[in-house]
């Protein structure tokens, strides 16, 4: 089971370096780590829809109501990273319900709002693929602080960028294609 310190540790050991027992530590890999992880943690659950980090909330109004353009404020989650789907329907098709995220408040009309949301999820909870990408993703990060070597830096983004790919993909054939409805452009566009 993968935790944020086992990442880093793994991170630093193909760097050459000792393994870390705590973000707390009185060393500079461990003051580097702590420092690093929980931002880029934060940007890769962010970056992509992953399944291990997906979660659905049924959001009600705040009292304050927006001074125009819709009907509710919903607070959005403590855990929240990044917009998924509003109700049935994701964020970027073409009859998605009409909505604004401004600040910590998804703006909306209705009584209630039905989300499916990327959260900040625990590590221990993250699909091995995520684990492998986050790890190389620190080990990208840190090559530079820890190495002194621009070129290695480079040659290990490069293969980050491989691995996020290959990421990606595997955990996209994980659910099925969305079905065309009979609005959908590319069907309309038939008749």
């Amino acid at each position: 089971m993968a935790t944020n310190i086992s990442i880093c540790s793994a991170a630093l050991l193909q760097l050459g370096k000792a393994p870390i027992a705590s973000f707390t530590e009185a060393t500079d890999a461990s003051r580097l780590c702590s420092n690093l992880y929980p931002q880029e943690r934060d940007a890769i659950l962010r970056e992509f829809p992953w399944n291990c980090a997906r979660a659905r909330a049924i959001l009600s109004p705040s009292s304050t109501v927006p001074a125009f353009g819709f009907t509710a404020q919903f607070p959005l989650p403590a855990d929240f990273l990044r917009l998924v789907a509003i109700g049935d329907r994701p964020i970027d098709s073409d009859n998605a319900q009409n909505f604004k995220i401004e600040g910590k408040n998804i703006l909306a009309s209705g009584t209630a709002l039905k989300i499916e949301y990327v959260y900040r999820a625990p590590e221990s909870v993250w699909d091995s693929k995520l684990v492998e990408l986050m790890t190389a993703r620190l080990l990208w990060k840190l090559a530079y602080p820890i190495t002194q070597s621009t070129s290695l830096r480079d040659e290990l983004k490069g293969e980050y960028a491989d691995l996020a790919r290959v990421a990606r993909n595997v955990d996209s054939q994980e659910n099925p294609s969305p079905m065309l409805g009979d609005d959908s452009p590319l069907i309309m566009g038939r008749y």
